[in-house]
């Protein structure tokens, strides 16, 4: 009998849910769903005074610029938490709903109409012969043979189409002041029409984001590109989240555009305005000051964004210290209850009588 019981009692112990494909994964799920979701902004050139989808003519991005899906986050979680990824990162497996998924490099030249041949720039950028004095010469007019991070040195065009990059394709949060070697590769072949393999560099950021289940990883990723999943999900395995969706797609505003690009179209109406009553011309802004500001407020978001980070692993380490003490609590209760329970067990047994010398009775 107390075989059997002990039996079933590591039998219940060693279920596991049945959104995951094993234990691993359902623990992984607690890894994503702390980390925060970073939404892919949306292009809706109607609505922008600017002239952005003509920058990306030489690439086939311009229906994942223009997407708008919403999706329930649970069902990114589920994909990620059981996300498998063939060595050459060219097909996702996961498992979503109960139901086995896969991904590959095809149905993002199909759903999302994405190139799918072309330089793997993933592995492009690691590689020493990268002539960036040719890079900083399209997004910067140097011709600097290091790579330089700071974004507000770029050129108008180079500035606009790696703000797009890093808030759509390549989400990238907190720090707006430099740019990544990698985002800077991509600006300088969309701004020289040479084309790159856009669907596997889709596939490369999702595979990347594998680094958060595992338990070495101590700073947390922000994780993004969930409405693409979904939305391949639904068109092609008709899955559909039952409940309404969590995320909701957020747009592109001129606000966003008006710092990166140069109206020549003001400025020649305040020239004429200048002609008319040259008595009060209209101040020239400085445009380095301009500059410096933006950098500035760049730099403050950053560091926002890092204490806030900061606070959230100070939380999270405090949880888990506190959760270690109250289970060190709880075994040594556990303990003190288990000997008084067989010193009580004892004396119901036996019951021992005392010493003739200690009896009261006597």
């Amino acid at each position: 009998m107390a075989s059997s019981s002990k039996r079933s009692k590591v039998s219940k112990g060693s279920s596991r849910n049945e959104n995951f494909l094993s234990k691993d994964n359902e623990t992984a799920y607690g890894r994503y769903s702390a980390s925060k979701i970073t939404p892919s902004r949306i292009l809706i050139q109607s609505d922008i005074d600017f002239q952005i989808l003509p920058l990306f003519s030489s690439t086939q991005l311009s229906f994942i610029l223009t997407l708008s899906h919403s999706y329930h986050k649970e069902m990114f979680l589920q994909f990620l938490s059981n996300l498998r990824v063939t060595p050459e990162c060219t097909r996702l497996s996961s498992f979503v709903m109960q139901q086995k998924v896969i991904i590959d490099k095809e149905d993002l030249g199909t759903f999302l109409h994405l190139r799918t041949e072309g330089d793997r720039l993933h592995s492009l950028i690691q590689e020493a012969d990268i002539s960036w004095s040719m890079v900083n010469d399209t997004l910067r007019g140097n011709k600097d043979k290091v790579h330089q991070p700071r974004v507000y040195t770029l050129l108008q065009n180079a500035r606009i189409i790696q703000h797009v990059l890093r808030s759509s394709i390549i989400p990238k949060a907190g720090d707006r002041v430099n740019i990544t070697p990698l985002l800077s590769l991509v600006t300088h072949l969309i701004m020289t029409n040479k084309p790159f393999d856009e669907a596997q560099l889709i596939l490369d950021y999702i595979h990347s984001l594998s680094d958060i289940r595992h338990p070495q990883t101590k700073r947390k990723k922000n994780i993004a590109l969930g409405h693409l999943v979904c939305y391949i999900l639904e068109k092609k395995y008709n899955l559909i989240y039952p409940e309404p969706p969590t995320e909701e797609p957020i747009f592109f505003t001129n606000a966003s555009f008006r710092s990166l690009v140069h109206d020549p179209t003001a400025e020649g109406e305040e020239s004429e305005g200048d002609k008319e009553a040259p008595s009060e011309p209209t101040p020239v802004p400085n445009q380095n000051a301009f500059n410096d500001i933006i950098q500035r407020f760049d730099k403050m978001e950053t560091n926002f964004g890092q204490r806030f980070d900061q606070i959230d692993l100070h939380m999270k380490t405090q949880e888990d210290r506190h959760n270690l003490d109250m289970a060190w609590i709880r075994g040594q209760t556990d303990y003190i209850n288990q000997n008084v329970a067989m010193i009580n067990s004892y004396f119901t047994a036996f019951n021992p009588q005392p010493p003739p010398d200690q009896d009261p009775e006597a």
